[in-house]
């Protein structure tokens, strides 16, 4: 009788121990109990400055920006998804997110404004002595852009009419004269020069 009880349990013991790893495993490699964390960084895609309190989702939960256009959101799950970032007077930016669980930094967003009537964009190529030029300051009035890797720069919502845009590097300067039409886009390339610009134009 003693060999008896001792051998139940034994195998009760037994399996006790394969359902523990039946468990363990089940959750660590099933992916539905592992979740995954989103970061990212949201700006303004003319003048690269960051953008504060956006929404970001994915339809199921949310969070928002920062003061310096970082956010973190908890997923929830570990499952592939699309994040989305929303706000008004923006058009809305998506971003796909792979499946898998852990920490997942799927760069920037670059919010593109909405033109508004009475108002529209000038895009164009900054160059110095042929050469692109990254990171030049580019302005109408108040209204400033900086440009990308390739000397590109967009400014949004310029107001229609006659306008004379500046780029500068800091040490070099050139404009360019061109005229804003209502909703759409129009081009201004520039060359710089040797002089540093005299400041802002306010057209």
């Amino acid at each position: 009788m003693r060999k008896y009880l001792a051998n139940r349990a034994h195998i009760a013991f037994v399996v006790a121990a394969i359902m523990a790893i039946i468990v363990v495993t089940g959750c660590s490699g099933g992916g539905q109990a592992l979740t995954a964390k989103v970061t990212g960084t949201v700006l303004h895609d003319g003048n690269h400055r960051a953008l504060a309190d956006l929404q970001v989702t994915d339809n199921r939960v949310g969070t928002t920006t920062g003061a310096d256009g970082t956010f973190t959101l908890e997923l929830g799950h570990s499952g592939a998804t699309t994040l989305y970032v929303v706000a008004d007077g923006y058009e809305v930016e998506q971003r796909a997110v792979p499946a898998g669980a852990g920490v997942k930094d799927i760069g920037t967003f670059y919010m593109k404004p909405v033109t508004l009537p009475g108002y529209g964009n000038i895009v164009g190529i900054v160059a110095d002595a042929g050469r692109l030029a990254e990171g030049a300051q580019v302005w109408v009035g108040g209204n400033t852009a900086v440009t990308d890797a390739t000397g590109a720069y967009t400014l949004y919502n310029v107001p229609m009419g006659q306008r004379t845009v500046t780029a500068s590097t800091g040490s070099k300067s050139g404009t360019a004269s061109v005229m804003v039409i209502s909703l759409r886009e129009v081009t201004a390339d520039i060359a710089l020069t040797s002089g540093p610009p005299l400041g802002p134009l306010s057209d």
